[in-house]
């Protein structure tokens, strides 16, 4: 078995999502599912990894486009998505927003 033909010829997995996240539908599947994980277990850098890759999806440029969008500095985004700073919740709600959804969180008895 030769391991660096292995290596070679497969696909990264950061590569992978980010082709699979094309369709903006997808994209809107995978942040609900991510958002309702987050609910369920708090794991807010999870969260931002999932976001990171739909922003990485939408192409080059989208991380400057979607600061000035949400009136974000660039550089205080890119730390955000690098996991270097972690977000308070309003600026994760912001982010999905920015991103074009829109959100609706229940509360259910514990």
């Amino acid at each position: 078995m030769d391991i660096d033909k292995i290596i070679e010829t497969s696909i990264k997995h950061d590569d992978y999502m980010i082709k699979c996240l094309q369709d903006k539908e997808k994209q809107r599947v995978w942040l609900e599912t991510n958002l309702e994980e987050f609910v369920k277990d708090g794991n807010i850098d999870a969260f931002i990894r999932s976001l990171e890759y739909v922003i990485r999806a939408r192409g080059r440029g989208a991380i400057t486009a979607l600061a000035k969008d949400l009136g974000m500095d660039r550089s205080n985004l890119s730390e955000i998505l690098n996991r270097k700073k972690t977000p308070r919740i309003d600026t994760v709600f912001k982010l999905i927003n920015g991103l074009g959804y829109d959100y609706n969180i229940q509360l259910k008895s514990a």
